[in-house]
Parts: C-alpha cells; sequence; structure tokens
C-alpha cells in the first residue's frame, strides 16, 4: 500500500472522528466509497495501519496533519497509540475518546 494512501486514511480516520485504526478497518471493510478515496480495492490489515502509523509518527507526519487540520477548522481528536503487542479488550475501541 503506497504512503499516499496510507496517509488518506489517516486523513479519513481524523476527519471523522474515528476512536482507533480498528474503527478505521472496519469503516472502510463496509463502505466501498472509503476504500476508493484510499486507492484500496482490498484492506489492509490493522497491523498494517499500526506500524504506518508508528512510521508517520517517526517522519514528524503528526505535526503536518495537525496544521492541515487546524487551516481546515477541524478539531484535532485526543489520539492514544497503541504498540502491536499491547493487549486491551475491545471494549477499549468504545473508550478512546
Amino acid at each position: 500500500m503506497s504512503k499516499k494512501a496510507l496517509l488518506t486514511c489517516f486523513f479519513l480516520k481524523t476527519y471523522f472522528a474515528m476512536d482507533s485504526l480498528r474503527q478505521l478497518v472496519n469503516i472502510l471493510h463496509r463502505f466501498g466509497y472509503f476504500r476508493r478515496i484510499c486507492e484500496r480495492l482490498e484492506v489492509p490489515h490493522l497491523s498494517t495501519f499500526s506500524r504506518a502509523s508508528q512510521w508517520f509518527q517517526e517522519q514528524g507526519f503528526s505535526d503536518w496533519n495537525a496544521q492541515l487540520l487546524n487551516d481546515l477548522g477541524v478539531q484535532k481528536p485526543k489520539v492514544v497509540m497503541i504498540g502491536r503487542t499491547a493487549l486491551r479488550s475491545s471494549l477499549y475501541d468504545s473508550q478512546a475518546n
């Protein structure tokens, strides 16, 4: 999956205030329109989004994303990053705010 497509997915996640990467994956599975926006026919695995999120943070894309959303008038949500080896319950996704 291209970095551009991943960035588009993360932008959609933030713009629509999705609580978690798991919710993003579920939305992409349910709605083909969002997959087309992200230039994808198939939805990547949750771990792919997790690794990409970590890489984008290391590259400083969080600051760029925050500025872009601010320029568009979108409030920046609270984001919690979870390592791919973390143990958690599915209840966490609904409490990620």
